[in-house]
């Protein structure tokens, strides 16, 4: 173990979660003058279970308190801003790792590039369930490259609910590679796990159907966008963009 760069570790885990030594003495079980010892490196051999009972304090794994990276870069840092999101945003991410997952396997067999497109179940109408499970493969190996690039999932429109600007077997192509944009149409998860196709606006998410209630700006916070629709196509025909 480099302990150079498991003091430095510690001193940012520790300023990154506004702990002093005191409290993380008092959180772990050890004495502070262990803990000065190991931070202003008077202590060269560390016990395991001291660094057990810090790590867990500091709700981190043992590679991450001691500084061993065995993610790359990248992961790592995505892992430290998944750390900070509540709950409702992990579920949306949740949703996006696993239609990925699936558009990969695709990938790999049949050798093209698809992409998942999930098919809600439930009450149609509005604050429709998702099922991870009940999805569909769609190849868009053919559509245009800027599109190809943008597009990360599918939603497939099972209902007359959205008409007249949507329609049944419409399939709604979205991207979570952009931020909702005023008057964008946007998927949206709830709290509960209901999904909702709503305008955004600076009044709130409006509904674009005949039915289904506005979700004013000061509830907007119990909503997690989980794409925006960038294209709409038809009945999973490519022909369309030839």
């Amino acid at each position: 173990m480099n302990l150079k760069s498991f003091r430095s570790s510690l001193r940012e885990k520790l300023k990154e979660q506004k702990l002093t030594l005191s409290s993380l003495a008092s959180l772990s079980d050890l004495s502070e003058d262990t803990l000065r010892s190991i931070i202003y490196g008077k202590s060269q051999d560390i016990k395991l279970s001291t660094l057990i009972k810090i790590a867990d304090v500091l709700q981190c794994s043992l590679d991450e308190l001691i500084n061993r990276n065995t993610y790359s870069h990248d992961v790592l840092l995505l892992i430290k801003r998944i750390k900070k999101l509540p709950k409702r945003s992990l579920k949306a991410l949740e949703i996006i790792v696993s239609l990925e997952e699936k558009s990969m396997l695709h990938k790999s067999t049949l050798g093209k590039e698809v992409i998942p497109v999930f098919i809600p179940k439930g009450n149609m109408r509005d604050g429709m369930y998702y099922n991870g499970n009940i999805y569909e493969g769609l190849d868009i190996s053919g559509y245009p490259i800027n599109l190809i690039r943008d597009t990360t999932f599918g939603l497939l429109i099972q209902t007359e609910y959205y008409e007249p600007i949507y329609h049944p077997n419409d399939i709604l192509l979205l991207s979570v590679n952009h931020n909702p944009r005023f008057y964008d149409i946007v998927l949206y998860i709830n709290n509960n796990g209901r999904i909702f196709i709503r305008q955004y606006t600076d009044l709130g998410l409006i509904p674009i159907g005949k039915f289904g209630e506005i979700i004013p700006v000061s509830e907007m916070k119990n909503y997690t966008a989980l794409g925006v629709v960038i294209k709409t196509v038809n009945e999973f025909d490519i022909e369309q963009y030839r």
